[in-house]
């Protein structure tokens, strides 16, 4: 049996252990969704558009190529500020001072939320973009190719 002090104790420790936990998986979340899959789609969104361009040049039906993009720009632009969200939100939460309690609430309440809302537009962007531009192993390689 513990004592009220001893519980107090153990919950401030697995409240720490939670902040950091989540802290750590949301810089890491903002700096992949920032430095690899935004660039990838933007350099993808681009060859979409150059085909769309260069398809439209000589007469040719088009209309599935610019619905691509267009789904494509719809879901960068949702990723784009979905990942500002989380940047400050997480930047909000570093900032907090008190007791880990409080600042575990705001970490799960907030910064865990913006990161399910980021991984919406990121995982649709996942299935537009062709397999080739996409700078990590796609569901499918995980789940058959190991």
């Amino acid at each position: 049996v513990l004592s009220k002090i001893e519980l107090q104790s153990r919950a401030e420790i697995r409240y720490e252990g939670y902040v950091k936990q989540i802290n750590i998986e949301a810089k890491t979340m903002i700096d992949i969704a920032s430095k690899q899959i935004r660039p990838a789609v933007v350099k993808y969104a681009g060859e979409v558009a150059q085909s769309v361009a260069a398809l439209k040049a000589v007469g040719v039906d088009a209309s599935a190529e610019e619905e691509l993009l267009n789904e494509i720009n719809h879901n960068l632009k949702l990723f784009h500020e979905r990942l500002k969200m989380l940047a400050e939100v997480t930047e909000q939460a570093g900032l907090l001072k008190g007791d880990s309690k409080s600042q575990a609430i705001f970490y799960r309440d907030y910064v865990f939320q913006a990161m399910k809302e980021l991984r919406e537009p990121a995982d649709q962007l996942e299935m537009l973009v062709d397999e080739n531009a996409w700078p990590f192993p796609t569901y499918g390689e995980l789940l058959f190719n190991i």
